[in-house]
Parts: C-alpha cells; sequence; structure tokens
C-alpha cells in the first residue's frame, strides 16, 4: 500500500529532523565531555601549583609542608591523591590521603623533561583515574628534578558527564516529539484542500454534486477548473456518441424491415442466402441498438440499491413466466449498493435473469454479497447448463447454446461488453441445482 502525502511528508520531516538532532546531540555530548575532562586538566595544575608551593627541599632531603594546600589531600580515600618522585639521591613523597590506598602512580614520568605537562587518562584500574604530572628543576641550573604527580578519581566526572547526556537526550527526545506534534497539525492544516478536493470528486463519482467547489487555494483552483471541464466534456462527449449510434441503428432499422417485407410479399422465392443475410443485418442493427443504451462507467455516476433493483426485475419476469411457477430464492444483502449507471444494471440483471427464467425447469437461487473485489452475484438454474465447451462462445454476439428458443443470441454479449466496460467478470459454472451458475462480479 502506497503512503500517503502527509505520512510522507511527515516520514522525511522526522527523519530528517531526528537525524540533525542525534548529530548536534553526538557534537554536544562530545564538547560537554572535552570540557570536563578539560576542567579536571585543569583542576590537578592547581593542585600541583599549590603543591609547588609548599616544597620543603635542602638538596638532601625532601619533604612538604603539613599545612596542605588542598584539605583532601590529608584525607584518606578522598578521590586527590599527590606522589612526589625525585630522579636520584632522595625518596620520593606521597600525600596521607594515598598512604593507605594502593594508588597505581606511573613510574615512566620520571624520563620527563623539566617543564613538561603530561595529563593521562587510566581506565583499567579500579576506580579509573585522571593524572597530571609536571617535572620542574629544583634549584640551581645543577639542581635535582622533581617530578609531581597528581591522580584524582573519575567517579565524578564520569557521573556529571551522565548527568547531561541524560538530560541532553531527554531535552532533544522531547523537541523532537514537539516538533513532530507541530508538523502534524500544520500538515494536516496545510492539506486540508486536498481532503477537500478528494472528498468532492468522490461527491462527483456517487452523483451527489454537478462541479467542484471553489475554495480551493491558487496551487489547486487550475486543477480543480480542469476537472469540472473535463467532465462536462465526458458528459457532452458520451451523449453526443450515443444520440449517434443510436440515430444509425435507428435508420438502418426501418429500411432492413422495408426490405423484408418486400421480399416476403415478392411473388417469386427468395433465395436462402438473400435471407441469411438480411437476418444477419437485423441482429446486427439490434445489437448496435443495445450496444447504444449502454452508458458504462462513467467519472460521474452513482450507485443503485441491488435488492431493490433484482426484486423488481423478478417481479416482472415473475408475471412473463408466470404459467411456469418457477420458485425464486432470492438471498440479496440488504443495503448492499452497486456503483454504476441504473440502466446499465438493468442491462446486466436483465438478461441473466431472462436467461435463468428462459432454461429454468422449476428453480432459480439469487444470492448476493459484499466480496473483497466488489458485489458478487451469482444466479444458479436447475436448467440444462451450458456445456463447457460452449461456454465462452455463447458471450459473442450471435452464438446461443440452445437454437430451439427465440432469440437472436445477443443478450449475453451486451451483459459480457457491459461487464467488460466496468471492468467487472463474467463466468459460467456448474450450478448445484443441476443446471448453469453465472457468477458476476462487479468492482
Amino acid at each position: 500500500m502506497k503512503a500517503g502525502i502527509q505520512t510522507r511528508l511527515l516520514f522525511t520531516t522526522t527523519l530528517v529532523l531526528g537525524s540533525c538532532l542525534s548529530l548536534a546531540g553526538y557534537i554536544l555530548d562530545r564538547s560537554f565531555q572535552a570540557s570536563v575532562v578539560a576542567g579536571a586538566e585543569q583542576q590537578l595544575r592547581l593542585v600541583t601549583y599549590s603543591l609547588m608551593g609548599v616544597v620543603d627541599f635542602d638538596g638532601t632531603r625532601l619533604g612538604l609542608s603539613s599545612d596542605l594546600p588542598e584539605p583532601r589531600l590529608n584525607q584518606p580515600e578522598s578521590g586527590l591523591y599527590a606522589n612526589v618522585l625525585m630522579r636520584e639521591r632522595v625518596a620520593g613523597w606521597r600525600s596521607p590521603s594515598a598512604l593507605t590506598t594502593d594508588v597505581p602512580f606511573p613510574e615512566h614520568v620520571l624520563a620527563m623533561d623539566p617543564g613538561e605537562f603530561l595529563f593521562t587518562e587510566v581506565d583499567d584500574s579500579k576506580p579509573p583515574f585522571y593524572y597530571l604530572s609536571y617535572a620542574v628543576s629544583w634549584g640551581a641550573d645543577d639542581g635535582a628534578v622533581l617530578t609531581f604527580t597528581v591522580a584524582t578519581e573519575q567517579t565524578e566526572f564520569v557521573r556529571s558527564i551522565s548527568r547531561f547526556r541524560q538530560n541532553l537526550w531527554f531535552g532533544l527526545g522531547a523537541v523532537l516529539l514537539l516538533f513532530v506534534g507541530a508538523q502534524l497539525i500544520a500538515l494536516r492544516w496545510g492539506l486540508t484542500p486536498l481532503r477537500q478536493m478528494a472528498e468532492e470528486v468522490r461527491e462527483l463519482e456517487a452523483g451527489d454534486r454537478e462541479i467542484l467547489s471553489r475554495s480551493y487555494p491558487p496551487e489547486l483552483s487550475g486543477l480543480a477548473g480542469n476537472l469540472d471541464r473535463f467532465v462536462e466534456h465526458e458528459r457532452r462527449s458520451r451523449t453526443r456518441y450515443r444520440n449517434a449510434l443510436e440515430d444509425l441503428a435507428h435508420s438502418l432499422k426501418t429500411p432492413l424491415a422495408v426490405v423484408r417485407n418486400a421480399i416476403n410479399e415478392a411473388n417469386g422465392s427468395p433465395s436462402e442466402l438473400l435471407r441469411e443475410q438480411l437476418a444477419r443485418m437485423e441482429s446486427t442493427v439490434h445489437h448496435q441498438l443495445s450496444r447504444a443504451s449502454v452508458r458504462g462507467p462513467v467519472i460521474v455516476g452513482g450507485t443503485v440499491e441491488l435488492a431493490v433493483l433484482v426484486e423488481r426485475l423478478v417481479r416482472a419476469l415473475r408475471t412473463a413466466y408466470v404459467e411456469r411457477n418457477i420458485d425464486v430464492a432470492l438471498n440479496v444483502e440488504r443495503d448492499l449498493r452497486a456503483r454504476g449507471d441504473e440502466g446499465d444494471l438493468m442491462e446486466i440483471f436483465g438478461n441473466l435473469l431472462e436467461n435463468a427464467f428462459k432454461y429454468t425447469r422449476s428453480r432459480i437461487r439469487i444470492t448476493a454479497l459484499k466480496v473483497s473485489g466488489g458485489v458478487e452475484t451469482v444466479i444458479d438454474d436447475d436448467g440444462p447448463g451450458i456445456p463447457s465447451h460452449l461456454r465462452e462462445e455463447v458471450l459473442h454476439r450471435g452464438i446461443r447454446a440452445d437454437e430451439m428458443q427465440t432469440g437472436q443470441g445477443i443478450g449475453l454479449s451486451v451483459v459480457a461488453d457491459l461487464v467488460q466496460l466496468y471492468e467487472g467478470s463474467l463466468a459460467i459454472e456448474n450450478s448445484e441445482l443441476g443446471g448453469a451458475r453465472l457468477r458476476l462480479v462487479l468492482k
């Protein structure tokens, strides 16, 4: 099933906006994460500078004042730890917060050049740490090189990133939903003229209106005018076509009748070939008269209540065949409507039911119901039936399965033509009653 314009626009807008918001969210998330890490590095730098201010080093002994500038360095397992190393001669220093904690301070920082900062993230430890190391030459030109390493746990920083990420995606999701809702309202309002036009076209098809309204925006007013002109042109063309065929058929019918009467009144005996050709000409004229009465499916059409139409035809045929006392079982759903011209439907069902009354022995069953392909009507009789090798042929003009009955063999051909015009189907099958079953489906 093809998606409608509103669905397509809404899907495209949601896809584009969702992609843009996802990209924006990813960029913001990465930017905030980088900002948090940069803030952690800056915090460790400040701690490093403050430690440098309380170093007590006389060239042989390394010590730091007990009055540390950062209180957390004095608190065991506070999450902030410091370590000072010297390349040679003097033992290092470790903050009180790290004395009872097995903090893995890196050893390779001893190879750093004086004045060099090194910031690293260690994620494989429990918990993970941020490290900042700084090497400084202490004292004269040939003084010792001290390496300060400050470590902090990533827990608070990761928690801050997680909170921001959660709020970010929740906010972007809310924005997406609000925008999609607003877009849906805008689309419904913007596509209202199209829905109005579709509804009015359905009313045209049902015969409930003659022309489209004039309250369309400029983008659709031209289309509405073209549709009105097309419908009116279609009406006039069909009327001219029907009138022309009727005039031609009637103009031929009268001379043919005169010729037949003249032949019958002639003293001589006309040849059988002449009679046969005259009969063919009359059959052709009768067929064209029947075709001229056919309207076929039109743009501006209507629907016919099938139960009422069938009951009317059955009453008329019962009167015509009253002496045969035919039992007719009707099973037609109430309020079942078939789309089409009433004259065309009378022609279709009239021919089918007349054949059933003509050939049945005593029983006819008529069933009509709604199916997925349209309206299905099944007509069963208990007559002699139609042989399978003749079922296709009897739908052609002039072909009859029973030559004993009167008629010209064009009734079913008119039905077949009409059914084809309505894009329906007509099939002849074996009936459970013993005769023929005609299965008709109209869309």
